[in-house]
């Protein structure tokens, strides 16, 4: 499996389904992507679904699946199979293989979500390559709380560090180097501390002193 971040920014996802297992799908894809279309079909919708379409985050289209000829997939970047009829997802899985475009479906799509931890500026992606779920998310559950304000905070001045040091060192290797060490230094994460001017003042003094 390749992991990838893939931008979905104004593409057209089409879901097929309005249970729990579409919801948490939805939720995620509407958490880390912004301006995107999201397209839900189902005989009907749990509560979060609804309250994500009178929000107009979703538009959902109430239908019979089974006697749908047009699954409106023509033109779709992905699409997302999940229904409680394992049948019908078998039909549809098989009417969505004729597009190509990316599918959603088990073991048997091309495109796994796993467990997401987005927070304080980072997404953490976190799959079991579909074996056990449940330990994707325990996991989540253990390394969420290690990402924090300092992280986010670290992470800025990293970015700031990046530019300013593209402009000093030519030499890429080097600027990687510098900030890989910077994040092992612990007089740059006490720095981390202070105002996030002086913070960043504090580490290019440090980055001055001992590895420029």
């Amino acid at each position: 499996m390749l992991p990838l971040y893939i931008d979905a920014a104004g593409k057209r996802i089409v879901v097929f389904g309005g249970g729990k297992v579409a919801e948490r799908k939805i939720r995620q894809i509407l958490e880390t992507t912004s301006n995107v279309v999201v397209e839900v079909y189902s005989r009907e919708f749990t509560p979060g679904i609804e309250k994500f379409a009178e929000a107009g985050k979703v538009k959902c289209t109430e239908c019979d699946l089974w006697r749908e000829t047009d699954l409106r997939l023509e033109g779709a970047f992905m699409a997302i199979i999940c229904t409680s009829d394992e049948a019908l997802n078998e039909h549809i899985f098989r009417e969505a293989r004729r597009f190509n475009i990316l599918i959603n479906y088990g073991h048997e799509g091309d495109v796994f979500m796993g467990s997401v931890i987005h927070r304080h500026g980072f997404i953490i992606s976190i799959s079991t390559d579909g074996k056990v779920p449940a330990m994707a998310r325990y996991m989540r559950e253990k390394i969420t709380p290690l990402i924090g304000e300092r992280e986010e905070k670290m992470l800025e001045v990293e970015s700031k560090l990046r530019e300013d040091l593209r402009a000093i060192i030519k030499d890429e290797a080097r600027r990687h180097e510098i900030l890989y060490r910077v994040l092992r230094d612990p007089d740059c994460w006490a720095a981390i501390d202070a105002p996030l001017a002086v913070a960043e003042e504090l580490i290019l003094k440090i980055i001055g002193d001992r590895y420029a």
